[in-house]
């Protein structure tokens, strides 16, 4: 047996062990992914161990220089009409804490392997914008999640980015406004130029007026320049609280189904394949849908929307973005 299916078949046996918190399993399984970063790479569940994660410079030779796969889309088109892989709580890679570690690769990796919608949570401490889930810092401030954007956007000004962002947990020893704050992220070194500027608050801009750009979706209501986040052009499945995981992934389906066969330009799918609770938390939840999810996309054709996963592989990552051509 390879070693991804024994870490597979691992994990799925961890399911039937008594429960004694979601967090401690969590720690448990990543104690028992496989060591090696390629292999985990390899896996529809890309996991290592907490502590680990995988960098630009830790990817296989003819991956670590990114593709401009969106080089390739029809620049008429609008952006709901295009499959774009992104990552659910984008940067907890570099979190020591089970339960709200969301990823494994860090934001230059995956810019690298063609990820392109991005799940910023942010929380204001001491005046200063910080990358949490829930309560638990991620280790991460904000500026240089920028920086990457800014870097990777220069050398590939094909392709566009999206950029969900949330005010994930109430400020601590701050003196100013979120809003504030992100405007002064934002505006300072620069950044500013890279951002899309939206004329409402519910437009779905072309490819063509994206490329080079950031489009932010704004989970939190008074950023300017964005994109209400939802709002009603968007058809999202995000049942985050779902501990039925066939229910999941039916709900998962569906949206595919209906981002696939629509014809109206003016709707814009989100689909989220994450979830969790007190029965599965972020990597059960991928243990169970990302290998269905890989599968029922191999070779599927057609517009899938903005799909947000949990530790997702690189076969996962690719078949979105081969469903665009």
């Amino acid at each position: 047996m390879a070693l991804g299916q024994r870490f597979a078949l691992l994990v799925l046996l961890s399911l039937g062990l008594p429960f004694f918190g979601t967090s401690a399993i969590a720690q448990s399984i990543s104690q028992q992914a496989p060591q090696d970063r390629t292999a985990a790479m390899k896996n529809p569940i890309c996991v290592l161990p907490i502590g680990q994660t995988i960098d630009v410079k830790d990817l296989p030779g003819d991956l670590s220089e990114p593709k401009n796969w969106m080089g390739e889309i029809d620049s008429r088109k609008l952006v709901t009409q295009i499959s774009i892989p992104a990552t659910h709580d984008a940067g907890t890679a570099l979190g020591t804490f089970g339960w709200s570690r969301c990823q494994v690769f860090t934001i230059p990796a995956q810019l690298a392997l063609g990820i392109r919608g991005f799940d910023i949570r942010l929380r204001l401490v001491n005046d200063v914008l910080s990358i949490y889930h829930g309560e638990e810092s991620q280790r991460l401030k904000f500026e240089p999640i920028l920086e990457a954007f800014r870097k990777f956007l220069s050398v590939h000004p094909s392709e566009f980015l999206v950029m969900r962002v949330r005010e994930e947990s109430s400020a601590i020893r701050s003196t100013q406004t979120f809003e504030a704050a992100f405007e002064t992220a934002v505006n300072s070194c620069g950044f500013r130029r890279m951002f899309f500027h939206s004329k409402g608050r519910t437009d779905l801009p072309s490819v063509r007026s994206l490329r080079g750009k950031v489009l932010i979706l704004d989970n939190y209501g008074k950023l300017p320049n964005a994109v209400d986040y939802p709002n009603p052009t968007m058809v999202v499945q995000d049942d985050y609280d779902q501990s039925d995981m066939e229910q999941k992934y039916e709900e998962i389906i569906s949206n595919f189904t209906a981002s696939v066969l629509s014809t109206n330009k003016s709707v814009w799918y989100v689909n989220y394949t994450s979830s969790c609770n007190l029965q599965v938390d972020q990597l059960l939840n991928a243990v169970r849908i990302n290998p269905r999810v890989e599968a029922y996309l191999r070779d599927r054709k057609g517009h899938l929307g903005l799909v947000f996963m949990n530790f997702p592989g690189i076969d996962v990552i690719q078949e979105i973005i081969s469903s665009n051509f």
